[in-house]
């Protein structure tokens, strides 16, 4: 790895030299996904967490109480960010803090890796750019929120999220609550189909779409445990070598997203976005945002919650994985 602006924490290089479960994080949540100012009040679904607390500002927060999360689960966090132009694997919470509130940072896809890092600039990374990441690191598993995918008004941008290429070309499983449901949903899992990305449904039949549940669209392979979930990793990638696993993990129950119109709201949203100009990697945050806002609120609960479970679980599957290969 001599020569790449790229450096993997201690802590991280040690967990994967003696085969410990280590997951991988993204950072595009932190710089772009919560608010950077001071929270003036805690939202409810952790209301009681240690990890937030009035004056702290929320996406700082949630990056540490995802490492809280994948720690007490018996894991080894490896959250990945771009900072002073080096592809970190494992940052340090002073980088974390200073990502937080850094109003300049930028938004990484994997096609930005290169000509951020030659700036030197610091960037919170997508699901796409975490996976170069993983890739380069040897990092098996890898909690996010929920993937990029076929945008709604494809036929008008043409706009596809990196993140479905990334998952074809590695071998990391991915765990998400389905696709972030702004998206064509069934464009998406039509494309990662084509890409001959695996979908498996952990404990559900169906798609996840992010914070509205548990969605609609038929899965073709399901898994009960983390257990399974480990087994039918290993026996893709012992076929598929190279090919990454979305492991689809539907939103709390307890925090889904009850607003109707779901549908609806996203096609106007999409269409608004298309007709002010707002494109690339600007779309996902706006769209959010606006949902956020006509949920009073409620869109950010359960997308907090969702994080924080999905941290869980990978970590549970990672440790099935190393017990396994123990």
């Amino acid at each position: 790895m001599a020569g790449r602006p790229l450096l993997i924490a201690d802590e991280v290089r040690d967990a994967l030299a003696h085969g410990s479960s280590v997951v991988a994080l993204e950072t595009a949540v932190l710089t772009h996904g919560l608010p950077r100012e001071p929270a003036a009040t805690i939202p409810p679904v952790v209301a009681d967490h240690p990890d937030f607390a009035v004056g702290v500002p929320l996406n700082l927060s949630l990056s540490l109480a995802m490492e809280r999360a994948v720690r007490s689960n018996g894991g080894v966090p490896a959250t990945v960010a771009v900072v002073d132009g080096v592809l970190k694997v494992g940052c340090t919470r002073g980088d974390l803090e200073r990502l937080a509130t850094d109003g300049d940072a930028r938004k990484a896809s994997v096609r930005d890796l290169g000509p951020l890092c030659a700036a030197r600039h610091c960037a919170g990374t997508t699901v796409s750019a975490t996976l170069v990441a993983c890739g380069l690191a040897g990092i098996r598993h890898f909690a996010t929120g929920g993937l990029g995918g076929v945008h709604r008004g494809f036929s008008k941008t043409l706009d596809i999220s990196a993140d479905l290429g990334a998952l074809a070309r590695t071998p990391t499983c991915v765990v998400s609550s389905g696709a972030k449901s702004i998206l064509d949903l069934k464009a998406t899992l039509e494309a990662l189909e084509t890409l001959g990305v695996p979908v498996i449904g952990l404990a559900t039949q169906t798609f996840p779409e992010f914070t509205d549940g548990a969605g609609t669209l038929p899965l073709h392979a399901t898994v009960s445990t983390p257990r399974d979930a480990a087994r039918a990793c290993q026996a893709h990638w012992s076929l598929l070598p190279t090919v990454g696993v979305v492991l689809a993990n539907p939103c709390p129950a307890a925090h889904v997203l009850d607003h109707g119109g779901s549908s609806a709201m996203a096609d106007e949203l999409a269409a608004q976005a298309i007709a002010s100009g707002i494109d690339g990697n600007l779309v996902t945050p706006w769209l959010l945002a606006q949902v956020a806002e006509r949920t009073n609120g409620q869109s950010l609960d359960a997308n907090i919650a969702l994080l924080l479970d999905n941290a869980r679980c990978a970590t549970l599957v990672a440790v099935e994985a190393a017990t396994a290969a123990g």
